[in-house]
């Protein structure tokens, strides 16, 4: 809400702003993996001269979509180049958990410092080109109903994984919990964020059908009204 109310009541005209970068969640760096997804890496053909995948101490994914869930999407609404650096997500996301201590401060720094040197790399160039990417899902208002569950975007196993689940809600109802896979929603199999987008798409309010989904190693369905 607040990244969607600053471009449209911005002090600055939105059509001066460069790129907008994204820091959601880079405090959890894997000290073994140094894993780090670098989103918007399509909203500009400037990234892909700036952006190397064979970093020496990063193991970069790129993501080349420009919108997703999180602050940037608002931004490249507006026709301006982003970029989402995400270190990847944990049990305590959203929880009361999630606790200093438990941030990995060198690997932020590193995140950090990463990012500046894009920065003092985009100063020496004119004004970054703009280009649109493939939506990767259908926005929230184009759909007739929810399940009521937090995706996590970065499960790249057949399915898409509850990272949470929001109490009241039909998937919460139907006894459906954090940590659970779900591969098929009525007759529609579900291997990943867009097929599962697809398949919600094809029921109505106060519709019901059955859930099928991996808790663990076990097989399990489930009725859902919607």
């Amino acid at each position: 809400y607040g990244s969607k109310h600053f471009v449209e009541h911005a002090a600055v005209d939105v059509k001066n702003i460069n790129y907008m970068i994204n820091m959601d969640m880079i405090g959890r760096l894997n000290d073994s993996t140094h894993g780090l997804t670098v989103g918007g890496y399509g909203t500009s053909p400037s990234w892909a001269e700036i952006i190397k995948t064979d970093n020496k101490y990063f193991k970069i994914k790129v993501d080349s979509a420009g919108s997703g869930p999180s602050d940037h999407t608002s931004f490249y609404r507006k026709d301006i180049p982003v970029l989402f650096f995400f270190t990847g997500t944990h049990g305590d996301y959203h929880k009361p958990s999630d606790d200093a201590e438990k941030i990995n401060y060198k690997g932020e720094l590193a995140v950090v410092n990463y990012i500046k040197e894009i920065i003092a790399a985009t100063n020496s160039r004119s004004k970054l080109v703009f280009t649109k990417t493939k939506e990767p899902v259908m926005s929230k208002s184009s759909f007739k109903v929810t399940m009521g569950i937090l995706l996590d975007y970065t499960f790249t196993g057949n399915g898409v994984l509850a990272e949470g689940v929001s109490e009241n809600r039909p998937a919460f109802k139907a006894g459906i919990k954090p940590g659970d896979i779900i591969t098929q929603l009525g007759d529609h199999k579900v291997t990943d964020v867009q097929t599962y987008m697809g398949a919600l798409n094809k029921f109505n309010k106060g519709e019901s059908t059955k859930v099928k989904l991996l808790r663990g190693k076990e097989e399990m369905v489930f009725e859902i009204t919607f």
